[in-house]
C-alpha cells in the first residue's frame, strides 16, 4: 500500500497534535526555511479510530467519529501551518491527513522526502523515560532516507557544532555528506568523530594478537582524514575538527551531543550486519543524545 501524497523534495514532519510533537514541527519548519524547501505536516489517522474513554461521549453523539476527528484535525493542522508561516513568511507549508499507521506513512514518505522529522516520543510516554516511542522507533528502523528524531529532553544549542560519527562504511559516507551540508548551512563547525573501543573478547588470551595488530591512533586519524577530505573540499571555508577517541562509539557521540546543534549518525556502522535495520550504536545514541539526531541510510536503494 502506498501513500497518497507526494513527499518529493520536501521536509516531512509527522505530528500527533500533541505538545511534544510541536517541537518536531518547529524544528522541521526551521530547517525547511533554511534550505528553501517546502514543509509538509502530516497526521496519520487509523482507518477505524478507537476513542479513548474520555472521548466515548463524543463518539456516541457524533455518529461519525472518524469524520469528527478529521474535522478537528484539519483545524489544528491549519493552526500549525499558520504558526510556521508566521515564523517564516517565505516558507511553503502543506498539510495532509493520511489514513494508516503513522510509522508506516512516514517510512514510506522517506523514500522521496529530503528529510523526515519525528518527535522522539508520543503524547503518552512517561516523562522520565529516555527511550524512543513506538512511532519514532519504527520510522527510524524502516525508513529509506534520513530521519531526524527530535528529543524532548536535553538542551540543544542551535548555534552549536554539527557532530557526525565517522567510519569506513557506506552509511557513514551518507552521514558525513549530510552533516557537512548542515554545518555549512548553519555556518557552524563540523566535528567528525571516530571512536573505537576494545571489545570484551580482546581482554582474554585470544585477544592479545588482535590487540597487537590494531593500527596506531595516528594511522586511524590519517584514515579518517582521508575519508573526510573530499567532503571538506566540497565545502570551502567549512571549519572541521577530526577526533579519534578510544571510547565506546555510542558513549563518545552522546557526550559530544552536549552543546551540539545536531548529531548525525549512519543507520549501521563498520561491522554492521546487512540484515540489521538499525545498529546498536545508532539505537543507543538515539536514546542518550542531548540534541536532535539525524539517522541516515546509504544512498543505495533510495528512490530519490
Amino acid at each position: 500500500m502506498s501513500i497518497s501524497f507526494d513527499a518529493t523534495g520536501k521536509i516531512v514532519v509527522g505530528t500527533d497534535l500533541s505538545g511534544r510533537a510541536q517541537g518536531a514541527v518547529e524544528w522541521a519548519a526551521d530547517r525547511a526555511a533554511a534550505r528553501g524547501v517546502p514543509l509538509m505536516i502530516v497526521l496519520a489517522l487509523p482507518e477505524v479510530p478507537i476513542p479513548k474513554r474520555s472521548r466515548l461521549f463524543d463518539a456516541m453523539v457524533t455518529g461519525d467519529y472518524r469524520g469528527y476527528l478529521e474535522e478537528n484535525a484539519r483545524h489544528k493542522l491549519v493552526e500549525l501551518s499558520e504558526q510556521a508561516r508566521a515564523a517564516y513568511p517565505d516558507l511553503v507549508v502543506e498539510t495532509h491527513i493520511e489514513q494508516g499507521l503513522g510509522s508506516y506513512v512516514l517510512a514510506q514518505a522517506s523514500k522521496k522526502a529530503l528529510l523526515v522529522v519525528v518527535g522522539a516520543r508520543g503524547a503518552n510516554a512517561p516523562v522520565k523515560v529516555r527511550a524512543l516511542g513506538g512511532t519514532a522507533d519504527a520510522v527510524v528502523a524502516h525508513a529509506h532516507g534520513p530521519v531526524a528524531v527530535i528529543t524532548d529532553h536535553g538542551s540543544p544549542n542551535p548555534d552549536g557544532p554539527v557532530v557526525v560519527g565517522v567510519d569506513d562504511s557506506p552509511e557513514s559516507d551518507a552521514a558525513l555528506a549530510l552533516a557537512a551540508d548542515e554545518a555549512a548551512l548553519r555556518g557552524v563547525k563540523l566535528r567528525a568523530i571516530h571512536a573505537w573501543d576494545v571489545a570484551p573478547w580482546m581482554m582474554g588470551p585470544m585477544g592479545v594478537t588482535a590487540m597487537q595488530s590494531l593500527p596506531p591512533v595516528s594511522r586511524l586519524k590519517e584514515r579518517i582524514e582521508e575519508i573526510v577530505e573530499p567532503i571538506v573540499e566540497g565545502h570551502p571555508g567549512l571549519d572541521v575538527d577530526i577526533e579519534v577517541l578510544e571510547a565506546r562509539p555510542s558513549a563518545a557521540l552522546a557526550e559530544a551531543s552536549h552543546g551540539a546543534s545536531v548529531l548525525v549518525v549512519g543507520s549501521r556502522g563498520l561491522g554492521g550486519f546487512t540484515g540489521l535495520l538499525l545498529g546498536s550504536t545508532s539505537k543507543e545514541v538515539l536514546r542518550d543524545a542531548d540534541c536532535p539526531v539525524i539517522v541516515t541510510r546509504a544512498d543505495e536503494g533510495r528512490d530519490a
